[in-house]
C-alpha cells in the first residue's frame, strides 16, 4: 500500500506506533535485542507501561519522546527519542533515569524492591561530541571499572554517526530512522530483511490516517503560539512608542522616543523567555 507522504520514524507520532504499541511489541523486542546488555530471558515478558496515545504534545515536552516498559524480571526499560539538541540534554537525561529509579518506592518501602533502569536514548543530533563511536554505554562505576551498582544504565545512540555500510546488529534499526524516502525503505528491507516489519507499519495507510490528524493538530499549536508572539511584539511596539512620545515630549528629547519603543519590545520579549503566559503579560503592562 502507497502512501503520497513519506513518514519518517523520527516523526513523535510514528515513533511511538511503531515502538510503543504492545500489538508491536515484537519489532521493539527485535530492536532492544541489538543493543549490549540485555538478558535474552529478559524478553520473554515485554509490556508496554506507556502506549503511544500519549502526552505528547504536553507543553515542555517538544523534541521529547518516550517509551517505557517492563521486563519479566521487573526491570524498567526506557526508550527516549531526542530531536532537538539542547544544552540542558544531559542534565535532563540524568534527572529523568533517577527519577525512574526514586519513582518506583512509596513511603516506607524496602530499597531492596528496587529494579533496574536501562535509559535507550536515541539522539537525531549529536550529543556526545567527545565521543567517535555512535553507541555509548554508561553505568556507575569507579576509576578501576569496578561497578558500584548496576541500578542503572545509559545506552546512547546518535544517528548522525552512524556509517555508510552496515557494521553491527543495531546498524540497520539506526539507519531505518534516518530513512528519507521510500526507495530508502526498499532498499534496507531488500540487504536487511529483518527490518520489513518495522517498515511495513511505517508505511501503513492506517498510521498515515492517524499521522495526517495528529500533524494537523500539531501545526495548529505551532501557527496558535507564532500568532501569539506576533501580537505580544505588536504591543509592545505599540506601548514602547508610546511611551516613548511620552518621555521624549516631557524632556523634549527625541531619544526618548526610541529607548521607549526599545524598553517596550525587550519587556515583552522577556517576559516570553521567562515562560510568562499571555494574560501575565497582559497585566504586567497594564
Amino acid at each position: 500500500m502507497k502512501n503520497d507522504v513519506f513518514i519518517s520514524p523520527l516523526e513523535d507520532f510514528a515513533f511511538k506506533q511503531i515502538f510503543g504499541e504492545q500489538q508491536n511489541i515484537g519489532i521493539t523486542k527485535a530492536f532492544l535485542k541489538t543493543l549490549p546488555g540485555f538478558p535474552e530471558d529478559e524478553f520473554v515478558k515485554l509490556t508496554v507501561i506507556n502506549p503511544a496515545l500519549g502526552k505528547i504534545l504536553k507543553r515542555g515536552k517538544i523534541g521529547i519522546v518516550d517509551i517505557k516498559l517492563t521486563a519479566k524480571s521487573g526491570k524498567i526499560i526506557h526508550i527516549e527519542l531526542q530531536i532537538q539538541k539542547r544544552e540542558s540534554t544531559r542534565n535532563r537525561i540524568t534527572y529523568y533515569l533517577s527519577r525512574l529509579i526514586g519513582d518506583q518506592l512509596n513511603w516506607g518501602d524496602d530499597y531492596k524492591k528496587l529494579k533496574q533502569v536501562i535509559s535507550v536514548v536515541i539522539c537525531d543530533r549529536v550529543l556526545l561530541e567527545e565521543e567517535e563511536s555512535y553507541i555509548n554505554e554508561y553505568q556507575m562505576r569507579n576509576a578501576d571499572n569496578r561497578a558500584f551498582t548496576d541500578l542503572q544504565k545509559l545506552i546512547i545512540l546518535e544517528l548522525p554517526k552512524i556509517p555508510e555500510s552496515a557494521d553491527g546488529a543495531v546498524w540497520p534499526w539506526l539507519r531505518f530512522f534516518t530513512c528519507k524516502s521510500e526507495e530508502e525503505y526498499r532498499m534496507l528491507a531488500k540487504n536487511h530483511p529483518e527490518m520489513e516489519e518495522p517498515i511495513y507499519y511505517a508505511k501503513k495507510m492506517s498510521l498515515y490516517q492517524k499521522w495526517r490528524d495528529y500533524m494537523l493538530h500539531k501545526n495548529l499549536a505551532k501557527v496558535d503560539e507564532r500568532m501569539l508572539h506576533l501580537h505580544w511584539k505588536k504591543v509592545a511596539m505599540a506601548e514602547g512608542l508610546a511611551e516613548g512620545k511620552a518621555e521624549g515630549l516631557a524632556e523634549g528629547r527625541v531619544e526618548g522616543k526610541a529607548e521607549g519603543i526599545s524598553t517596550g519590545q525587550q519587556m515583552v520579549l522577556e517576559m516570553m523567555d521567562q515562560g510568562l503566559s499571555a494574560e501575565e503579560i497582559r497585566q504586567r503592562l497594564k
